[in-house]
This record gives C-alpha cells, structure tokens and sequence, in this order.
C-alpha cells in the first residue's frame, strides 16, 4: 500500500457505523485508503504528511436542499436581510441603486420578512416601492421567496407580459404583491442568461460552499436565474466545468420542474436520476407543492389559525402532482417534494405510497423536503412507506416566533419534531434552503441540538425533547445526505474506499456548550484528498 497524503494527530469522527474515532486518514488518489492509529500505520511509501493540529475533523458537509445559482445571483441583490422597518428597505435600496445602478435594467432586492419590522407595518406594498422610483422596475423578494413585492413600473410590466398574464390569479396588481409561481416573473422578462454568466455563478457559490466546509450540494439550480426550459443549458455549463477540471464542489442536482410538459421533454430525452459522475450526477425530480409558513403559503388541512380565510396554496393540484408522480415512476426517477403545510404533506405521503404500494421499502429514496408541519396520521403513512425527509433545522431561528400564532398550539406541537421522525426510523437529511437562510452547516447543527434562536432562545430550547444529539445532527449533513443521493457507498463517512472529502473544524464541538456550536468554524476543507480551503 501506498500513501500519497496523510493526514495524522486529528480527531477524525469518521461517522461509520460503529461512530469510530482515528488519529490519521491516508490518502491515494482521492479516496481513504488508511483510516487509524498514526504509529499503526504500514505502508510501503508515505509521500506528504499534514498535521492535523489536534482538531476536530468530520466528513465533508453535504447540504441536501439549496439553490446555488439563485445564492450567487442574489450576491449581487440589494441586502434586505434582517431589515426592521419599510423605511430601512427603501434606504438601503436607495444606497445600492446610487452605488450599483441597475441588473439587466430591474432593481432587485432580497432577504426582508414583515415579521422583522418594528415600525408598526405587517408588511410592505406598492407605494413604498414607488418612493425608490417609478421610473424602472423594482422587485424585492421575501426571504422564503414565496412572495416578492413589486414597485408600479415592475407590475405594469408584468402585466403585460404573457407570463404575467397567465399568472395573474397569483397576483395582487393594486398592492404589487406577487406570490409562489409569480415571485421570479421578472426572471422570464429579462434577458435569458449564457453559459459564461451561469459557469461564474457556479464558480462562485462553491467558492463560499467550500469555507463552510461544504463538499456536496443537492442543489435546486432550475428556478429562477435558469428556467425550466434552460435544462440542457445548464447541464452542458456543469459538464463544461467538470471536463475542465473547475467544479470544486460535487452537486447532486434536484431536476426541478413547474411545467409537467417540459418535465416530459426531459426524460423523454432520456435523462434520469443516477446518471453522471462523483462530481455531477443527476437527482430527484423536484417540484413545490405548497408555499411557506411565514409568508401563510403553506398549504394546511385546516385554516391558518390567525387567519381563518385561508389555508395557504396549493401550488400543483393532486391531480396534477399524481401525473408527475406517475411520469417518475415509469422513468425510474427519485422524487423530492416540497411540502412545509400539513395539507400538502398528507396529499404527497398518499400519492407516495399509492405508487410505491408493490414495494413500501421505497427504493427510490423519495421525500418531503422541509416536511414541516406534520400530524400523527402524517407520520404513520411515512414511516409506512419508509418516506424520507429533508430537513432544515436552521428554519426554526424565524419560524419558532410565529408556529404558535399561525397553527395553534396543537399543530405547534407536531412541527419540527425532528427527534421524533428519527426515532420512528424515518431517514432524514439536512439542508439549508440558500439563499433563503444561511448554509452555515455549524449554525445547522446549533439548531438541531440547542433548538434555540440565534441569540439563545428560549432557554432550554423549543419543545426540548426534539433535540437531536451532535452525532445525529451531524448525520444529517453527512452520511443520511449521502444516502439521500445513493452515495452512501462512497461518501458520507471516512472509511477505506471513500471518497477523502472532509471538514476540519477549530474547536470540538464534543468538548463546548451547545450554544457555543454556532460559532465554530471550519478551519480547513478537503476534496478528494486535497486541501481546497485555508481558514
């Protein structure tokens, strides 16, 4: 045997079976091929040695839920997150206009949730949008991305145009307020964008994966900046990137589509989840079912229960999410389906094992992503038909201040229960929904384990016997998110064989407070053997 890198004087977690713990990770051609004892280690050749310094290291971070394209993009965005007022937003939009002028001719903002604001609004409209200016189009997305607020000139565009024409029932033209499908309208009015513009926001979103000690994404990439009918598009700018050497971070793409014919088109094309390499393989089919809970899109079984005209939205109707769900069955692909309400998550867990009834085992892998509000009735039919899911435990640092308010204490009490779901042997999986939230995957696994806001609240932390330990937390980004992707064989752990993607971290989570988790950082982060991040 041979070691081409070795890296020595860790504590490595490989997160095995077994949760064993070594002191050195050889390393040949990009895979583990020594996991133990340094003064253990025989081998006929060592070439680098690396020292460990002591610290803590973890396989390579996966993210199972994000949107790489839309985070890149939404860099360049006007910052609203963490606004307080309307007054702010303005300001701020006002400062990036006069600094950066326009994007492809609209003003575009991001991150703000009415749920901040302190200065006596529950939300934003059309009017305060106008005192930026009515001479171009401004658009400013909720941090969910559910729901986006447009400035006159955006709306009277949007009017206009086929697509706003044909979502038009999404839309509120008199107070500019745009909701689910219509949200990224303003995507279809600008100029489609190339190959070099998609490659420089891959390039730069793995850049800022990488320092997270981020080493794979599920990432969601057909959505707004590419749409749906852009797929071979952007599968050629990733099969560009990798055949020249540049895709740093592994992607597992979630196929997302709106549009069930153009979903057709693709796999008639012959396109299926499994298919590609280590660095870019194809995934799920993707599609959203239903809206969010701060933005009350949410799709619920009863009304929300501070407001009781509503029960959120139902995106797809159940028939049409059954004609997806049947077109991936005949094709062998996975299905991932975003479902945060009750009422959306019932439909989707029904369908599920309606066409999974000859085999409960799901061999396909399929899941709720989010899987947020659920009941008991819910979670029988889930762990029925072995339904996965995928999680987001940094949601919690918004929502927890409005579960109470929008469900009742009753449907409070079945939401995020992820200790629950895990003890009932549902398999789930962590992500982080970037940009809507950060993909801090430290900050994640704070919120697992501490269920606490940001700044440590409440004490104890929400609905405490929900907390997961850190060695289930961390296997939320590891080797439960290499399962989701069927890559459970060769990533997810650091064991022989494996792919050597890791995360060096510069305190022990094992040996800190909880509440200290959140300000760990990762120090160094490792691809296929090699050193890729330098904190």
């Amino acid at each position: 045997m041979e070691i081409e890198k070795l890296y020595y004087n860790g504590i490595i977690h490989t997160m095995d079976k077994n949760n064993s713990v070594c002191n050195s990770i050889g390393v040949s051609k990009g895979k583990i091929v020594y996991a133990g004892d340094y003064e253990k280690c025989k081998c006929d050749k060592i070439g680098e040695k690396i020292d460990l310094g002591g610290k803590l290291v973890f396989p390579g971070f996966i993210d199972t839920h994000l949107h790489t394209l839309e985070y890149a993009e939404q860099k360049q965005a006007v910052n609203l997150f963490g606004v307080k007022s309307v007054e702010e937003i303005i300001n701020r939009c006002k400062k990036h206009y006069e600094k950066n002028g326009l994007s492809k001719g609209w003003l575009v903002g991001n991150g703000w949730n009415q749920n901040d604001f302190t200065d006596g609004n529950d939300f934003i409209y059309r009017e305060s949008l106008d005192k930026i200016s009515k001479d171009f189009p401004i658009v400013i997305l909720r941090a969910c991305v559910h729901v986006a607020v447009g400035n006159s000139k955006a709306m009277e565009i949007i009017r206009e145009h086929e697509a706003g024409k044909k979502m038009a029932g999404y839309i509120d033209f008199e107070k500019g307020i745009l909701r689910e499908g219509a949200v990224t309208l303003y995507k279809k009015i600008v100029p489609k964008p190339d190959m070099e513009y998609i490659q420089k926001l891959i390039l730069s979103a793995h850049e800022d994966f990488l320092k997270a000690g981020i080493t794979q994404v599920h990432s969601a990439d057909l959505f707004s900046v590419v749409s749906e009918d852009q797929w071979k598009e952007l599968l050629a700018a990733y099969k560009d990137l990798e055949e020249k050497g540049k895709l740093k971070v592994k992607t597992y793409e979630q196929c997302m589509f709106f549009n069930y014919e153009t979903f057709e088109q693709f796999v008639d094309a012959g396109y299926r989840t499994g298919q590609g390499t280590e660095k870019f393989t194809l995934g799920p089919l993707k599609i959203i079912a239903d809206g969010s809970l701060g933005a009350r899109t949410a799709y619920l079984i009863d009304p929300y229960s501070d407001d009781n005209s509503t029960r959120g939205i139902l995106n797809l109707s159940e028939e049409e999410i059954r004609k997806f769900f049947k077109k991936a069955k005949e094709t062998k692909m996975q299905i991932a389906i975003h479902t945060i309400g009750d009422g959306a998550a019932e439909i989707a867990v029904r369908l599920l094992n309606e066409f999974n009834k000859d085999d409960l085992s799901n061999p396909m892998r399929d899941g709720l992503v989010h899987a947020q509000i659920l009941n008991d009735e819910i979670i029988d039919e889930m762990v029925r038909g072995n339904i996965t899911a995928y999680i987001q435990p940094v949601f919690i640092d918004d929502d927890l201040h409005i579960t109470k308010a929008r469900l009742g204490e009753k449907r409070e009490k079945t939401s995020y229960i992820w200790k629950t779901l895990t003890d009932k042997g549902i398999l789930l999986s962590g992500g982080s929904d970037a940009p809507v939230v950060s993909f801090n995957i430290l900050e994640n696994i704070y919120f697992a384990v501490a269920r606490k806001t940001k700044d440590g609240k409440p004490e104890g932390g929400w609905y405490p016997k929900e907390k997961l330990s850190i060695d289930e937390a961390v296997r939320l980004f590891t080797v439960n998110a290499a399962y989701h992707a069927f890559q459970e064989d060769i990533k997810g752990t650091l064991e022989v064989g494996k792919c050597a993607d890791m995360a060096v971290l510069d305190r022990n989570v094992y040996n800190i407070s909880e509440d200290e988790i959140k300000d760990v950082n990762v120090d160094i982060t490792i691809v296929d053997g090699d050193i890729v991040f330098k904190r």
